[in-house]
């Protein structure tokens, strides 16, 4: 399992850009959307390795982004997955656009009974 690749492109739509926040600022791509990406690319990557009533839930993302993304371009989002031991999977992430290389994360994943995911809920 270690080194299985996950990769999906995201359009840069205005709600994705920084000028949704404040529309003084520029119609480029926020770094919160970027993290939001990278974790949904993890948890597909890795739910094809998760058994019946499993989920995993993000518990760290370190990531530097480095180049700006205009409105109207898309993002690759590329998910590895680096290491799993027991319940936790660690994933190196890479954004690209236009050939270059936006924005790269490291993440961790906890793999969690799903019914344990309710439970908390409903508390």
């Amino acid at each position: 399992m270690v080194n299985d690749e996950y990769s999906e492109v995201f359009h840069v739509g205005d709600g994705d850009c920084i000028s949704a926040i404040d529309s003084s600022l520029p119609s480029v791509l926020g770094t919160y959307v970027i993290v939001k990406w990278m974790e949904v690319a993890s948890a597909k990557n890795i739910r094809q390795h998760l058994g019946e009533g499993q989920i995993t839930v993000g518990r760290a993302i370190s990531i530097e982004h480095n180049l700006m993304v205009r409105r109207g371009e898309d993002v690759e989002i590329i998910s590895t997955i680096q290491k799993r031991e027991r319940r936790e999977v660690v994933f190196a992430i890479e954004a690209r656009s236009n050939g270059k290389t936006v924005a790269t994360a490291s993440h961790e994943r906890v793999i969690i009974p799903t019914r344990l995911l309710y439970r908390i809920m409903s508390t």
